[in-house]
C-alpha cells in the first residue's frame, strides 16, 4: 500500500461549494431550520450553501471542509474509484482523510 499526501494552500471555496453542494445540503438539512423548510430542493440548497460560504471566515470554511471530508469520506472514496475505473486508471483508493496543518 502507498500513501500519497497532498498539501493544499489555496482553495476556491465558491467552486468547491458548487461541487460539494449535495454534501453541504445534506449537512444543512440535518441541522433543520431554514434548510429543512426548503424541502431538499437542490437549487435552493446550493444557493443557500454558496451564501453561507461567502459569509464565513477562512477558519470556518476550512473547518467545514475538514468535517465534510471526515463525515463523507466513504462516499468520496467511491466517487474517486468510480472515476478512476471510468478513465481506466489502474488505482483503487481505500481512504481519504484531511487535517489542518
Amino acid at each position: 500500500m502507498i500513501e500519497f499526501r497532498l498539501l493544499v494552500d489555496e482553495i476556491d471555496y465558491e467552486k468547491l461549494a458548487r461541487f460539494l453542494a449535495p454534501l453541504l445540503a445534506d449537512k444543512m438539512k440535518e441541522k433543520g431550520g431554514v434548510a429543512a423548510l426548503l424541502g431538499g430542493r437542490q437549487e435552493a440548497m446550493t444557493t443557500m450553501a454558496l451564501q453561507m460560504i461567502k459569509v464565513m471566515g477562512q477558519a470556518e470554511r476550512d473547518e467545514l471542509l475538514l468535517r465534510l471530508v471526515s463525515e463523507k469520506s466513504d462516499m468520496l472514496v467511491k466517487k474517486v474509484n468510480k472515476t478512476a475505473a471510468k478513465k481506466a486508471v489502474g488505482v483503487h483508493v481505500t481512504s481519504i482523510t484531511a487535517q489542518k496543518v
